[in-house]
């Protein structure tokens, strides 16, 4: 099967974190069950399922003060906002992998820039990402973006996906990631899955 299902940062210390400003609580929760909806299909169908977690580095260095310089500037918060897994030195998973499933940990925006994640891809032979996650204007766009320039066929399930403002949300499913990848739902997504390819 030349389809992966990639879940981006559907972490418990984002999703249900309580620093991050939600404008609507239920936003997040919705994602989460359109992406274990496909998750379960991915599973069935024994495609390549890919955990990405972003995670914090022990030591604090001149990344963080640039990052969070520039967070500041921008109006937007700190890159210190996200606890992520409190009382955890790894990723907390919303959905949690099984021990079959690949994680992949960045330290970055992408989920492609400095980690494994295009040689997992390109080993299994796999030609269309399928992906979900959080949050839709910063991860998830970024990911398609090289994805796209690494030769890969992006396909965004977009119920899988959010953010904590519904403008940034609709903005990027609009404007920016269309010139990436092609936007499903989650119900399609499980059908081409069941199916091992893709329509388009």
């Amino acid at each position: 099967m030349s389809l992966a299902l990639v879940l981006l940062d559907m972490q418990k210390g984002i999703l249900r974190s309580p620093r991050v400003a939600w404008e609507d609580a239920a936003v997040p929760e919705r994602a989460i069950g359109a992406a274990q909806a496909v998750l379960a299909v991915a599973r069935d169908g024994a495609a390549l399922v890919i955990h990405v977690g972003v995670v914090r580095p022990h030591r604090r260095g001149s990344l963080d003060a640039l990052r969070t310089t520039s967070a500041r500037k921008s109006g937007k918060a700190p890159r210190d906002v996200l606890a992520l897994a409190p009382g955890s030195d790894d990723v907390a998973f919303v959905l949690p992998p099984l021990p079959t499933e690949e994680i992949v940990h960045k330290v970055g925006v992408s989920a492609f820039q400095g980690t494994r994640l295009d040689l997992l891809l390109r080993s299994a032979g796999v030609e269309d990402v399928l992906v979900a996650g959080a949050f839709t204007h910063m991860v998830v766009e970024s990911t398609v973006r090289q994805g796209f320039d690494l030769g890969y066929r992006m396909v965004v399930i977009d119920d899988g996906c959010c953010a904590p403002a519904a403008a940034a949300h609709q903005a990027a499913l609009s404007v920016g990631i269309p010139s990436f990848a092609t936007l499903t739902s989650s119900a399609e997504a499980s059908r081409w899955l069941r199916e091992g390819k893709l329509d388009a």
